[in-house]
């Protein structure tokens, strides 16, 4: 389609008529992404519509951001992400993926696709020609598109968790109670099918079979694998699934991860060589066999000692420079979030909470800070602009933020004014500083903001009043950085007047 044009149309509706219903918006925003054929796959997140593209130029970047329910859109190592919001975000989601599996008969069938995948795709090809900042991001996406269809389920477990550590806090119940038993049983559960969902997510994007994927990741999360591997240990009780660390040997992300890799690049070579017919029986046997292996005896034990190592690494600059790290951390957190790399992290938090030597979450504290501030930053343009459109954005927005989702008034309004979002970076510094500089913990991952504060009372109540007064620093200087910049007139003042 021609790039510059902003009204192409599908199936003969008109891309300005994308306002009504959510079917609507997704045949738009497909239209304008260069349309079916351009779109290899469509994921999302809590406010982000996220398209892996075949070629980013077809894209209408102009088009897309004057759609009204598009509150920013960018691309990046081939992907496309489409911020619309939390309220319309799944449905937009689900609208697309009919729309895509409708086209899907004149479209390469996913297994073929998944068997005929070469090593590089063209994305990270394409960002190899923007030197190393670009190879860098390239990957950090690449990465990030493995965390991202899982974070519902990392949301589910880390409430669990906050839930099951108050419980046994201020003992509300008896431990024993089948209730509680049942929250145990959950998390349990629930951490297994997170190692499955790496595992599926890993194989889809290196461009192997998920299913194996996904017995990969079963594997190198087996209670039992520590023995096996030659390491002693006890086999882990479902109790003890429940608390911090998660799973010891296990806990870490970087195995599976590595496992897949291994097994897909086995898998691919096999396909190479062994004939189609044979291949059908044998390519997943031998992958599967060879690649689990080489997993359970080589890469477990060695992936084991490099997340402690990088764990440690990030204790030890927490420890010796507590204040700096939190202040550069919540400063540029914004920035990652602005990129879409921060759901990378979540591995990192995971490695650091299965450390049997740290056990504990110091950096979600930091990062609660820098979200909090942007809703910090948002109350701020909602007290002092005169606009009523930017009023009604930035009130729910805020305190959206609060609640632990910051991107609808980071991109709905701090970042499209320009200054609040500088607010938001002091406010997240100063924060990330205090929190940092106190040693303020968490018990787990998951949601920032109010909410965390289920993670933040087991540590001890010194740990809670250090953090309700970092809450307050980075929504307070926040809010003053940006009453004292001043509040700059929206880039497209139409569009914010038509958002209810």
């Amino acid at each position: 389609m021609p790039h510059g044009n902003t009204r192409q149309t599908l199936e003969g509706r008109n891309v300005g008529d994308s306002r009504g219903s959510a079917k609507k918006l997704a045949m738009s925003l497909i239209e304008l992404s260069g349309g079916p054929d351009n779109v290899s796959e469509v994921t999302h997140c809590t406010t982000r519509i996220r398209m892996r593209l075949r070629n980013s130029a077809s894209v209408d970047e102009t088009g897309l951001a004057h759609l009204e329910e598009v509150q920013n859109v960018f691309v990046q190592a081939g992907q496309l992400q489409i911020i619309v919001g939390p309220a319309i975000v799944f449905k937009v989601h689900r609208q697309i993926a009919r729309i895509l599996q409708d086209y899907e008969p004149d479209r390469q069938p996913e297994a073929e696709r998944l068997f005929t995948a070469t090593d590089s795709s063209p994305e990270l090809q394409g960002s190899a020609t923007k030197g190393r900042i670009g190879r860098f991001l390239a990957a950090a996406a690449f990465f990030s598109d493995i965390v991202v269809p899982i974070i519902p389920l990392f949301i589910a477990v880390g409430m669990l968790l906050g839930l099951i550590s108050l419980i046994e806090a201020f003992d509300w119940a008896p431990l024993d109670s089948v209730w509680f038993q049942t929250l145990l049983f959950l998390t349990g559960s629930a951490f297994q099918i997170i190692a499955v969902m790496f595992g599926y997510q890993s194989a889809k994007r290196f461009g192997g079979t998920p299913a194996l994927g996904a017995a990969v990741g079963i594997v190198m999360t087996r209670p039992d694998l520590v023995q096996l591997a030659g390491q002693g240990g006890t086999v882990l009780s479902h109790a003890a699934l429940s608390n911090a660390p998660q799973f010891v040997y296990q806990g870490t992300v970087i195995p599976i991860i590595l496992a897949v890799l291994l097994m897909t690049l086995i898998e691919k070579g096999l396909r190479r060589i062994i004939p189609g017919t044979a291949a059908v029986i044998l390519v997943p046997f031998l992958t599967f066999v060879i690649g689990g292996g080489i997993a359970v005896a080589v890469i477990g034990p060695i992936a084991t000692e490099l997340g402690g190592f990088l764990s440690g690494l990030l204790e030890q600059a927490f420890q010796f420079g507590s204040t700096v790290f939190g202040l550069l951390l919540g400063g540029v957190y914004g920035l990652l979030v602005l990129s879409g790399l921060h759901h990378g992290i979540q591995a990192i938090e995971i490695g650091l909470i299965s450390n049997p030597d740290i056990g504990v979450n110091f950096l979600l504290p930091i990062w609660s800070m820098a979200n909090i501030a942007q809703g910090g930053a948002g109350l701020a343009v909602y007290a002092r602009t005169q606009d009523d459109a930017l009023k009604k954005i930035a009130l729910p927005a805020s305190i959206t933020a609060f609640l632990g989702i910051s991107e609808p008034i980071a991109f709905g309004v701090n970042l499209k004014l320009g200054r609040p979002f500088l607010g938001a970076a002091a406010g997240g510094a100063a924060g990330g500083a205090y929190v940092a500089f106190h040693g303020v913990v968490a018990d787990s991952f998951g949601l920032t903001g109010i909410p965390m504060i289920a993670f933040i009372v087991p540590p001890g109540h010194i740990n809670l009043i250090h953090y309700i007064i970092g809450f307050l620093l980075a929504t307070g200087t926040a809010f003053a950085v940006t009453w004292f910049l001043g509040v700059d007139k929206p880039n497209k003042p139409d569009k914010l007047d038509s958002q209810e």
